[in-house]
């Protein structure tokens, strides 16, 4: 899984590249713990924020000077890049159908 920066989304960095660091996450997403777990399970050890769902981000909200990076969901990310600083990074998602759905799906749209 690849983490691209928000301010030059052409770079990409592993969880590995965030080790030894200070890292926090944001989420404002109906399930922000599924995420955070997510990021504990890539490896990285993060200090979380929880904002609520659909969340109306700014730049106040992505302050963390301590931080050495900021994480965040793609969706969070399209919220909050007009005010992004380096720090930021969005975690890239790539949904994957399986034949068999596409299949039916398919077959739903030409019945």
């Amino acid at each position: 899984m690849l983490f691209y920066n928000l301010l030059n989304p052409e770079i990409t960095a592993s969880a590995a590249d965030f080790q030894g660091q200070s890292v926090h996450a944001i989420a404002g997403i109906g399930h922000p713990e599924r995420f955070f777990r997510h990021l504990n399970k890539l490896g990285l050890t993060v200090k979380t924020h929880s904002f609520p769902d659909h969340h109306a981000y700014c730049a106040a909200d992505l302050a963390y000077s301590e931080a050495n990076a900021l994480l965040m969901t793609e969706k969070d990310a399209v919220k909050c890049v007009e005010f992004a600083d380096e720090k930021c990074w969005a975690l890239r998602v790539d949904a994957h159908l399986e034949p068999a759905l596409i299949q039916l799906i398919l077959k739903k749209i030409n019945t």
